[in-house]
């Protein structure tokens, strides 16, 4: 069927154009990327800090520490193989990966203990502490 004929086909059941592709176009994929200041990644835990809680709020305490806001931080949970396609959908300022087999040699990348360890383990703290503090100097 030739392209003339298919669109009087279309037209004669009354079919707008925008409602159809035709065959030969490309179909464009959006590649707009989410911004953020800051990505805290973890992969699936039994604690996340992605459900509201105990875990979350401790999260949001220690960011806030360095002058985040809540607003400004998206968190999201992944599959250890998924993270650079996830890395791959965000454009974040920094990322802040929280989880065992996470890591990146980015240097906005920064790596940390995941805040049910730190709960758990106050020896984390000081570590923490430190990351937090070289996340901020990057994020000014």
């Amino acid at each position: 069927m030739s392209q003339l004929e298919r669109s009087d086909y279309l037209a004669a059941f009354g079919v707008p154009a925008f409602l159809y592709v035709e065959p030969t176009d490309a179909i464009e994929v959006s590649t707009q990327k989410i911004c953020t200041p800051c990505l805290v990644i973890e992969t699936q835990n039994a604690h996340s800090f992605c459900q509201t809680g105990k875990v979350q709020d401790f999260l949001f305490k220690m960011l806030g520490a360095i002058g985040l806001k809540k607003a400004n931080v998206k968190c999201i949970t992944i599959n250890a193989l998924d993270l650079e396609r996830t890395l791959g959908q965000y454009d974040a300022k920094t990322v802040l990966l929280m989880s065992k087999g996470l890591s990146s040699d980015v240097q906005a990348h920064f790596s940390m203990h995941h805040p049910s360890e730190i709960l758990v383990n106050e020896t984390f703290k000081r570590e923490a502490w430190e990351v937090l503090k070289q996340l901020q100097q990057c994020l000014k």
